[in-house]
């Protein structure tokens, strides 16, 4: 098994964001020379540009390499010219190339859910850019930027590890940018404190997850009869071949799993590795935090589901409560998991005053109900597991977009108002009507209000999670789907129904307004016409046999 000059079209995004990031920094010598306000802001609005455009090409050369757009798809016998020739090439890394079958190397798989978690989070990062176009710029505005886009590459490659090192390295890659971004301002208190906390939990929890790793590496190991090179010990189909036997070290293996559930935990903010999220949030750079609570969370849920239906197949448990069934394996400790983070993430967001903080533990508890699609797994039926997949992917997707656009309508509200306190959204709609709307439709969503996306995304992973057998966690989520209507209206009475301290009518900088409407238009888009987004997620496929 060695690398070959074929299998660079595979990784064709991950090294264009490096070689981005690269640039990004790069270019900012030019841009040096002065210190006065205006030249700062020149130099942010030059990085951010770069990025922007940088970003939105690699976007749309892995959307051209995945074929997912109607007609883009070459067949062999196409007619061959300069632009089919390009797309040709493109296309031979893509997840429907006979390339795609095998991961490089053991180690990265570039099938279909690699290629729409990249996707997910080069579009999040786009977005993310658009928010931070009118910030306040900071003293170094190109190290912030070439932050983001290597925390972004970080997370392509997570989503298409398949091999421990890789993953452990591609978690490291995504966590240590984003720590120095949650810190980013070092004159702010609170940006300070953010960084530092997540620093230390995340600190925490890579220890904890090295250690699960270790332990299934020492699993393997010990019931390989035959001396093996490489890294095949450390692959997840090679694990999952173990875990199937259970020759021994059974102990041992559910064990690792349960620390590795622990170690991803942290990075997901499920209960009780949530500590780190609400402060964190809160006083980390708005755009920022909307980068974190949405790419960074479905880049650790991808890795999550693959490592964990590919590696470990063997212990998927139940997660049924019916007397016929036994409730053991991964999908019980999930299931468990998801409980505690509906609970303790919607009644903890309760008597929040903060909108950040309230939005953060909004954000736990969205975190249980993408678990409960990871329940599907335990069904022995396939077209089961394929409705979990789907359901997963989908509330992904629509969560992203979603939580994007309410903490970037969050960040307008705070660079307009000075403040992110519920008093703050007192008569937006007085002052301007637009903003008020646009971030009322995503705090609908959140809630899960048809007919947006966020009410489909639920229904699915009720679904998926009912019929794994878990009616139980379904009946809980829908009570606590009822209990978040309380802080979401909120928010849509203080915007709607409370009186302004001022009727000054405030304007929204152009790039923030941009990125969302283009936010709002997908919730709206993936809620009217889901059919279309989950045709491409029903093509998602792992070698463990979805």
């Amino acid at each position: 098994m060695q690398f070959e000059m074929t299998d660079i079209p595979r990784i064709l995004p991950e090294i264009l964001l490096l070689v981005l990031g690269l640039l990004v920094v790069g270019s900012d010598i030019f841009e040096r020379w002065a210190t006065d306000e205006a030249a700062q802001r020149e130099r942010s609005h030059s990085a951010a540009w770069l990025t922007l455009i940088g970003l939105g090409m690699i976007f749309i050369i892995a959307l051209l390499q995945s074929g997912y757009i109607p007609g883009t798809q070459l067949a062999e016998d196409t007619p061959s010219n300069f632009f089919t020739n390009i797309l040709r090439n493109l296309q031979s890394g893509g997840p429907n190339s006979s390339t795609a079958v095998e991961p490089i190397l053991g180690a990265f798989a570039t099938d279909h859910l690699t290629m729409l978690g990249r996707l997910i989070f080069i579009g999040a990062a786009f977005l993310t850019v658009l928010l931070t176009f009118d910030v306040r710029p900071s003293a170094h505005p190109a190290e912030f930027y070439g932050l983001l886009v290597c925390s972004t590459a970080g997370m392509c490659i997570m989503s298409g590890a398949s091999e421990l090192i890789l993953a452990y390295l591609a978690v490291e890659l995504t966590s240590i940018p984003l720590y120095m971004l949650a810190g980013y301002f070092r004159t702010d208190k609170r940006s300070t404190e953010a960084g530092m906390k997540y620093f230390l939990f995340g600190a925490v929890s890579s220890g904890v997850l090295l250690y699960g790793m270790s332990l299934t590496y020492g699993f393997v190991a010990s019931i390989q009869a035959v001396p093996v090179d490489g890294n095949v010990l450390t692959q997840f189909s090679r694990i999952g071949q173990a875990s199937n036997s259970l020759l021994q070290n059974d102990q041992l293996i559910t064990l690792a799993v349960l620390f590795v559930i622990a170690g991803l935990g942290y990075k997901i903010a499920v209960v009780p590795f949530h500590g780190w999220s609400p402060d964190v949030y809160q006083g980390a750079p708005t755009p920022i935090t909307a980068f974190l609570s949405t790419a960074s969370k479905a880049a650790g849920f991808l890795l999550l589901y693959r490592l964990l239906v590919t590696a470990f197949p063997g212990l998927t448990g139940s997660a049924s409560l019916a007397s016929d069934a036994t409730f053991t394996g991964w999908t019980s400790a999930l299931a468990l998991i998801a409980l505690l983070t509906l609970i303790v993430g919607n009644l903890a967001a309760l008597p929040q005053t903060n909108v950040k903080r309230l939005l953060a533990y909004s954000s736990i508890a969205h975190a249980g109900f993408v678990l409960m699609a990871m329940l599907a797994w335990a069904s022995p039926q396939s077209i089961d597991r394929a409705i979990g997949t789907s359901s997963l992917i989908y509330y992904l997707v629509v969560y992203t977009v979603t939580n994007i656009g309410a903490f970037g309508s969050l960040a307008v509200i705070g660079l307009l108002t000075g403040g992110d306190d519920i008093k703050n959204l007192n008569g937006l709609a007085r002052r301007n009507l637009g903003l008020a709307v646009l971030f009322a439709i995503f705090v609908l969503s959140l809630a899960g209000i048809p007919p947006l996306s966020g009410f489909l995304a639920k229904f699915y992973v009720f679904m998926a999670a009912w019929q794994s057998g878990a009616t139980w966690l379904v009946v809980i989520g829908a009570i606590t789907t009822i209990i978040s209507l309380y802080y979401y209206l909120r928010l849509l009475r203080a915007m709607f129904m409370q009186s302004p301290t001022t009727t000054e009518p405030i304007k929204t900088p152009a790039a923030m307004n941009l990125s969302l409407v283009v936010a709002c238009l997908l919730v709206v888009f993936l809620g009217v016409f889901p059919n279309i987004v989950l045709t491409l997620i029903d093509q998602v496929q792992l070698v463990a046999g979805l």
